[in-house]
Order: C-alpha cells, then sequence, then structure tokens
C-alpha cells in the first residue's frame, strides 16, 4: 500500500504542474516579458485570496502588507 501512496502523491504533483507549466510557456508567446511578469508575480495574491474565500483563512497584517506591495509594484509596472 506504501507504493500507492507514493503512485497518488507523484500524479498530484507531476500530473498538474507539468501541465500548468506547459500552458505557462505557451501564454508566455503572446505576451511581453513585463506583462508575464506582473501577472506571476501576482500569484501569491490570488492564492491568499482564494484561501481566504474557500479555506476561510485569515492573512496577518505583514502578509496584507506584502500582498499590498505586490499589487503596487504590478500597477507601477503596467503604466
Amino acid at each position: 500500500n506504501d507504493w500507492k501512496a507514493w503512485l497518488i502523491l507523484f500524479y498530484s504533483a507531476a500530473g498538474p504542474g507539468t501541465i500548468a507549466d506547459i500552458l505557462q510557456q505557451g501564454g508566455q508567446k503572446y505576451v511581453s516579458a513585463s506583462e508575464a511578469n506582473v501577472i506571476l508575480c501576482g500569484e501569491p495574491v490570488f492564492t491568499a485570496l482564494l484561501s481566504r474565500f474557500v479555506l476561510h483563512e485569515i492573512a496577518s497584517k505583514m502578509e496584507y502588507l506584502g500582498g499590498s506591495l505586490i499589487i503596487l509594484a504590478a500597477i507601477l509596472a503596467s503604466i
């Protein structure tokens, strides 16, 4: 049964991770490097928002500050 657990763990990590990586690289062909950077830097913010609404987690003040800085940097980079 131990090998089944490892197989499930490998499949759940490698499958979606590989697909996401391929789609990300394909999408980056169609946007500039700065736009791709802004989108990818926003990933932690989207993850935090998802954890708030799906898992009802509450962020700390430092996490809010960090997310605000990421959003501010994305706005400044897109100007």
